[in-house]
């Protein structure tokens, strides 16, 4: 049932959260049925109709609870579901050559971003609707945030399986107590404890990370928005540099965080926590398993995105679509509905800990019975994709390239964010109006 396929290294926050590695231009030209087809009809039949599901999943994600589902669904239907794993950029390539080729899987996983929409418009995947207005009130129970990046123009182009979040902020409870804080809920907050763990004794109060997708919870907290206004694109201006100036003065003002190191690896400040070196780090609930690998016995305490101006947070996670090429479409919606079923999403977290996407997910007692679970459920609702307005964009690779290089410059090398947000606008803008 599992055949794994090429893998690389990925940054998976920062893909997860849908501002970066993009392959730009994908899709901008494309026919409405689809990259290099003809009008053809959305249903599709081939050798494997009612026989093999093809289904494309990210590496890693291929947990029990769903290895259950699919083998009684395997029995149930007399069909085989033929998983194949890939990395999220890999995933992205093998799905890009197969819209081309006319031959595509039948299910796909999809990271967030802008994936179903996009890819949807350009009609190679599915629209979902007429399934939907089928099972009514199916969608009711998932939160919005995690329905919302995956409709445009009236249509759902997939379903919400994992909602993750960024802006989370992980902290060791035993030294937030010696320190005699609490975990900090706004910004003032956050540098008082990481000064005061400091003082403790501890190395450093806090870790930033080199990743810039880990630093756009900041500018959303203090109302930035990402716009198509290509004379300042993020706006306004002075929210964007005092965001911006505010990590920085963590490092080289306040000395508490160390300064991040360029690097495809954004494990640092996790590592930094788990060896007790750091007492506070922001991230999103992609850590939690990886602390109690590092340290099952590690005191973890998780705090809800930080409040400035605002409190919200960047979207992460994934979901499900089916292409519009897919040879069994409607057995893949019922599989969909049986992944994404509100047991399944509680056996996911208790066996995994992945967030899920369900409203009713929130009120199972795997998420009741954790305290940090509880407080990733209500950040849902304070996630949203501060860059959705890049995303019919050719050039939003390039966009992203931009806020990278902006962040850097700031937070790795003490540049003025001033001149730096500048840059920023100049070059988004004139990728904008091309």
């Amino acid at each position: 049932m599992h055949t794994p396929l090429s893998r690389r290294s990925l940054l998976t926050g920062a893909v997860a959260l849908g501002s970066t590695a993009v392959i730009g231009g994908l899709t901008g030209c494309s026919p409405s049925s689809g990259v290099g087809s003809s009008d053809e009809s959305s249903s599709h039949t081939g050798e494997r109709t009612g026989k093999e599901i093809l289904f494309y999943l990210s590496a890693g994600h291929d947990f029990a609870p769903y290895k259950r589902v699919i083998s009684k669904f395997e029995k149930d239907h007399k069909v085989k579901v033929t998983i194949q794993t890939f990395q999220w950029p890999d995933l992205q390539q093998k799905l890009t050559a197969d819209f081309l080729s006319g031959t595509t899987p039948d299910i796909t996983e999809e990271p967030g971003g802008f994936w179903a929409t996009r890819f949807g418009n350009d009609g190679n995947i599915m629209a979902l609707d007429d399934y939907i207005k089928k099972d009514k009130g199916f969608l009711d129970d998932f939160v919005p945030a995690g329905l919302d990046v995956r409709q445009a123009d009236g249509k759902t182009y997939a379903i919400p399986m994992h909602l993750t979040m960024g802006g989370l902020v992980f902290a060791n409870s035993e030294i937030l107590a010696k320190a005699k804080v609490s975990m900090p809920t706004t910004w003032e907050e956050f540098l008082e404890a990481a000064k005061r763990i400091q003082a403790s004794g501890v190395e450093h109060g806090c870790a930033l990370n080199n990743d810039n997708s880990y630093g756009t919870p900041w500018l959303v907290q203090n109302a930035v928005k990402y716009t198509t206004d290509t004379s300042a694109p993020m706006q306004p201006v002075n929210a964007a540099v005092e965001a911006l100036a505010f990590q920085r003065d963590l490092i080289y003002k306040h000395k508490v965080s160390p300064a991040p190191v360029a690097s495809s690896e954004y494990s640092g400040p996790r590592k930094l926590l788990t060896s007790k070196r750091c007492g506070l780090i922001i991230t999103g609930p992609w850590d939690i398993s990886a602390v109690r690998t590092e340290d099952k016995n590690f005191p973890l305490t998780i705090g809800a995105p930080l409040k400035h101006k605002e409190q919200k947070t960047t979207i992460a996670g994934s979901g499900l679509m089916i292409p519009t090429k897919s040879q069994n479409a409607d057995l893949c919606w019922e599989l969909i509905k049986l992944l994404t079923d509100a047991d399944v999403q509680a056996q996911v977290t208790k066996e995994v800990g992945m967030p899920c996407s369900r409203k009713s997910w929130a009120k199972s007692d795997v998420v009741q019975n954790d305290p940090n679970m509880r407080v990733v459920a209500t950040a849902r609702d304070l996630a949203i994709a501060p860059d959705r307005a890049y995303w019919p964009n050719q050039n939003m690779a390039k966009i992203a390239d931009a806020g990278k290089v902006m962040y850097e410059n700031v937070v790795l090398s003490n540049k003025d964010p001033r001149s730096e947000v500048a840059t920023y606008n100049k070059t988004v803008g004139e990728l904008l109006s091309r």
